[in-house]
């Protein structure tokens, strides 16, 4: 009996040992780790959503060691409840200690927590943040001093920290680098009539929602933080809904820098520390656009290039029932309203800035799939598998949706019998009953380097569905890999094992800290690790998932590598010590009384372009003209309105200085420019040219059109706007008359809106013919235009030789000899439309049926030609969307669009669709939908009767099957490489795919022989679906000779060309200086540093 007993007790241990060890994280039960606390929230009539918008936010949780005994304590905070300490006695086993500790922090309503020595005495402290002062909420934020043990005594008034307002989380850093530790209070608001307006709001300072700055003066030998908010630069409006705080040294120049990331309309902030105890907020002026409900956020160097990256959380879905069911983006209109305010561009989802090292970023979480995560709050930004790479952990779940547009209809549609308008008497309960449950997996993503993650949720064991918050990080066994543990709402929270070690998944090094002075874990001390050619940069800060702090100390995963070649330490004070061949499985002790060296900014390195703009060189602005493309047709994806200004470049008066054409939009004179020795452009009056300032030009071409030995000038119209019987959208030439521009009236007329002209004897009878690519029908988008060969005289009369019915709508066109027999083929490519070349036979041009260009079908915005692989063979590069976009389209779940007038008005309809699980998706919701076709909210008057439909249950499949339909199945901006029979298509590097690109120059940058490519592009007059697309700060891609790429870091390139570019040309033979035009912006000129 007793055999059999001991049988069945080592049975089961195996089997609890291989369930423990089975996923990558091992979730203890409450009755494994003793730990019991339930963040448990009771809504009531005087305090609830309805009353409080944060309701539902959560608490945090701090992990700390706050008996010195080597092992990790936690403190959970509960809103309205009892907060938690636990003693960690080993083995994952914890005691509460919270009533005799004397932490329980008694009373509603708890947020964020951190555990931090801020007095300088060896042992942790605790700073708990309130709601206070709001309602029936009594409460100041509270300060627990230890004793040292294992109580505390509360003394947030003796140290200044005892406000009272709406503080979200608090983030101790020694900013002034004085050797004792500083905080930033972060606070929210709540909606009042002082929250709606100017972004000048943002200057009003509040004492009860506005952020706070509290300088540290206990090493001026005082135990009292002061105020120093207003003269340190930071901001204290009611606008500011504060949610998430991260510290980090962001620009690399040892000075510790904040990011704030607030919910709602105000923008997030970034403060660049000044290094002289002051901040400047910077954010506009380094970051394009931030996620719109800004929520959790965290800092790290995700690529490993040294420069931390910011990832901001925000509350899009990815479950499309969900997705449909959700208000999301604002409309256009009040988007542009927003920034008319002085907003900065904000959209509906989390947000990855990829730092670029010049004081840049490019958003790319669509580019790495994790832009879409629901309802999010915390971030954990860390190698959790010790691979060297950070992966990412996020925290979900919201008990009741408040943005449900069937909860919102209710609230404000006067045709619900049973909603809020007809019974305006309804009680809180009874509202906070029409929200669903907002219960969703938590999300897990591993780096698998190169920018490339994959959704590993459920693979490590950590999808679980709920509500949960606060999280954070640490090594509670202390084996070398990071656990988690996890804050949740009406459910136990949680304590994970990670079992990296235990798996063998690689090898780490574990640093502590010893700082000097009142700093004495080494609070933002920054360490740089260098192992088998990897480089890895890490920060020690505490503040680490949503109202969450971990303890300090670093853990570096370091793969498979066996020893560390060398680390260097800085520490806040910017001393520095570097150490060599450290053995890797162990914690190692650094010491800041040890760092002899002085911290030194490398942020001057060499660099490849620089920018001229500044200089004068050229005074002009491109005024795009106000108008809306989307009040005509509202679910197009872009506007094809403002896709100027045009550009061509010549050596006009034959003075060996470039001269440049610049085409304005419609209302502005485009104007000529002649350069000169000084490297100025000189504005040349030429009065027949400005005459026509209606039209909008968006392409133009300098050539000898008649014969004579001197340039002309062709000029492609466009505009949107303007009907095809227009003059403004009619092409114009202009006859070069000694200098003079004279208009050619005899010109064939061709009405319609054009995209490209180039020029070439295609017929080879000595003068130079033209090609017109046809763009849009105007309020006709997906109509195919007509395209044209226009055949020259000779003496610059053109005809029409040919006309291309069906060609699609045209970006770009390249004549460009591609079969090697001396005379020049066309080629095109286009939006919603195929790479296409025409061999020309003779004068003939015959389309090659078997070109590969055929079946990759995209959003094609530009060609070149070089020969990039030195065989003597001209291979094209194509530049695509890209693919940082929402859609995703593949050969096997294309992108389409269905045209037609799908109810009988007499205008055009453009549903987009997607792929997603062999069902198909319009991009649109329903409002979007409804508001072009009205019978629709009579077919789904509720939300979630629309929402996860598939597109044939919302069209029937004769509308659709009777529509015009597009499609691609490619985004990829790529070269194609010509081997004479065939071509091999090649995706450019994944940065080269962060937006569109526009423009595209070949250069040898570095005279190694080998073709290099510059591309530019951006388009942010998009649909609010897809928000904006301008990540691209000019991209330079070094060639390697056989057609293959590698990317030039931001940093090295010196490359920062903001804006819309829409072309980009050479100023000189050796390509070494550049023009580059900018929708609605000015002209930049960029020059090759070592030919400035």
């Amino acid at each position: 009996m007793n055999i059999r007993f001991l049988s069945l007790l080592i049975l089961f241990a195996l089997f609890y040992s291989c369930d423990k060890n089975e996923k990558l994280f091992y979730r203890f039960s409450p009755n494994e780790s003793s730990i019991y606390f339930k963040n448990q929230l009771v809504e009531n009539e005087k305090f609830n959503l309805i009353e409080y918008l944060y309701f539902y936010n959560g608490g945090g949780v701090a992990t700390g060691d706050i008996n010195n005994d080597g092992l990790l304590d936690v403190y959970f905070v509960s809103n309205q409840g009892e907060n938690k300490l636990y003693l960690n006695k080993g083995n994952f086993k914890f005691e509460d200690i919270s009533k005799i500790a004397g932490v329980e922090s008694l009373g509603e309503w708890k947020t964020g927590v951190s555990m931090v020595d801020l007095n300088g005495d060896g042992y942790l402290d605790i700073y708990q943040t309130r709601l206070g002062g709001y309602k029936n909420i009594i409460g100041k934020n509270e300060l627990f001093i230890n004793n040292g043990d294992l109580t505390f005594t509360e003394s947030a008034k003796e140290y200044g920290l005892d406000f009272e307002g709406f503080s979200t989380h608090s983030a101790f850093f020694d900013y002034d680098s004085d050797g004792d530790l500083d905080v930033y209070l972060l606070n929210h608001s709540v909606h009042t009539e002082r929250s709606y307006g100017s972004s000048k709001l943002r200057y009003e300072r509040n004492e009860k929602s506005g952020d706070k700055l509290y300088r540290n003066e206990i090493s001026d030998g005082k135990n009292i933080f002061t105020d120093v908010s207003e003269e340190s630069g930071i901001l204290g409006s009611n606008i500011g809904y504060g949610l998430g705080i991260s510290i980090s040294d962001i620009n690399r120049d040892g000075c510790d820098d904040i990011y704030i990331s607030n919910d709602f309309r105000e923008n997030d902030y970034l403060y660049i520390n000044n290094c002289d105890g002051t901040f400047k907020e910077n954010l506009e002026k380094n970051i394009n656009y931030t996620s719109r409900f800004s929520m959790g956020n965290d800092i790290s160097d995700i690529n490993n290039d040294l420069y931390p990256d910011i990832f901001v959380l925000d509350m899009l879905p990815e479950d499309e029932k969900v997705l449909k069911s959700s208000s999301g983006d604002d409309s256009y209109e009040i988007y542009k309203l927003k920034l008319g305010f002085g907003f900065n561009k904000q959209f509906a989802r989390n947000t990855l800035q990829l730092n670029n090292g010049n004081n840049s970023f490019s958003e790319v979480s669509q580019l790495l799939g994790i832009h879409a995560t629901d309802w999010s709050w915390s971030t954990l930004m860390e190698d959790f598998d010790i691979d060297g790479n950070i992966d990412l952990y996020i925290s979900n779940g919201i008990v009741k949706r408040p943005n449900d547009m069937d909860y919102i209809n209710f609230l404000s549609n006067e045709k619900i019998n049973s909603g809020l308008v007809q019974n305006p008497d309804l009680n809180n309960k009874d509202l906070l009953n029409e929200m669903p449950d907002g219960k969703v997996s938590n999300y897990a993503f591993k780096n698998l380097s190169d920018l490339e993650f994959k959704n590993v949720s459920k693979d490590w064991g950590l999808d679980y569905e709920g509500y949960s918050n606060g999280a954070t990080y640490d090594d509670f066994d202390k084996d070398g890999d990071q656990d988690l543990v996890v804050n949740n709402i009406n459910d136990y929270s949680f304590i994970y094992k990670n079992n990296s070690r235990e798996k063998n998944l690689g090898n780490y090094l574990n640093i502590e800290f010893h700082g000097k002075n009142f700093n004495l874990n080494g609070i933002g001390a920054k360490v740089t690790l260098w192992s088998d050619q990897k480089i890895i940069y890490k920060e020690n800060f505490l503040n680490r998932g949503f109202m969450s702090s971990k303890s300090s100390g670093l853990n570096f995963g370091l793969g498979k590598s066996s020893m560390i070649d060398s680390l260097e330490v800085v520490w806040s004070s910017k001393k520095s010590q570097k150490l060599y061949s450290i053995d890797v499985n162990k914690t190692i002790e650094l010491f800041e009384e040890n760092a002899n060296e002085i911290f030194k900014n490398n942020n001057d390195n060499p660099i490849i372009f620089h920018d001229l703009s500044n200089e004068d060189l050229i005074e002009y602005k491109h005024n795009e003209n106000v108008f809306n493309d989307f009040n005509r047709e509202s679910l197009i994806p872009y506007m094809i309105s403002k896709e100027g200004p045009a550009i061509a470049v010549a050596d006009i008066n034959n003075d060996e200085f470039q001269d440049i054409y610049i085409g304005s939009p419609s209302f502005q004179e485009s104007k000529l420019f002649f350069g000169n020795k000084s490297g100025k452009y000189k504005l040349s009056q030429q009065i027949s040219i400005e005459k026509d300032y209606l039209s909008e030009d968006v392409d133009a071409l300098f050539f000898d059109a008649d014969n004579d030995g001197d340039l002309d000038l062709y000029v492609i119209s466009a505009g949107n706007e303007f009907s095809v019987n227009s003059n403004s959208v009619k092409d114009r030439m202009y006859f070069n008359n000694a200098g003079v521009y004279e208009k050619n009236k005899e010109l064939v007329e061709i009405n319609q809106h054009n995209s490209v002209v180039k020029n070439y004897d295609y017929d080879n009878d000595g003068d130079q013919d033209l090609f017109i690519g046809g763009r849009v029908i105007p309020s006709e988008y997906g109509i195919s235009p007509k395209s044209y060969l226009l055949k020259n005289d000779g003496t610059g009369n053109f005809k029409i030789d040919r006309i291309f019915k069906d060609l699609g709508m045209i970006t770009d066109a390249k004549w460009s000899d591609m079969n090697g027999d001396g005379i020049k083929d066309l080629i095109t490519c286009g939006d919603w439309n195929s790479i296409n070349v025409f061999i020309n036979k003779n004068g003939e041009l015959v389309m090659d049926s078997l070109f590969i260009g055929r079946s990759l079908k995209g959003w094609w915005f530009s060609i070149e030609t070089a020969d990039l692989n030195n065989d003597g063979k001209m291979d094209i590069i194509a530049g695509n969307l890209g693919n940082n976009s929402k859609l995703k389209p593949s050969k096997e779940a294309e992108v389409h669009m269905y045209i037609d007038d799908f109810d009988n008005n007499s205008r055009l309809e453009h549903i987009i669709t997607y792929q997603k699980k062999s069902k198909e998706y319009p991009i649109a919701n329903k409002d979007e939908l409804s508001k072009q076709l009205n019978y629709l909210n009579r077919d789904f008057f509720y939300y979630k009767d629309f929402a996860g439909l598939d597109i044939r249950e919302i069209f029937s499949e004769k509308s659709l099957s009777n529509s015009k339909k597009l499609s691609v199945n490619n985004f990829n901006s790529m070269v194609l490489l010509n081997y004479g029979k065939n071509f091999e298509a090649i995706e450019l590097p994944l940065l080269a795919q962060v937006s569109p690109i526009r423009d595209i120059q070949v250069l040898d940058y570095n005279k190694d022989g080998n073709k290099d490519l510059l591309l530019v592009g951006n388009n942010s007059n998009v649909s609010p679906f897809f928000g904006s697309f301008d990540s691209n700060f000019g991209v330079l891609l070094k060639g390697e000779g056989n057609g293959n790429f590698s990317y030039i870091n931001q940093s090295i390139s010196g490359l920062k060309i903001r804006g819309d570019v829409s072309k980009i040309l050479p100023l000189d033979k050796n390509k070494s200086k550049f023009v580059i035009g900018k929708n609605d912006d000015n002209i930049s000129i960029i020059s090759l540093a070592n030919e400035k």
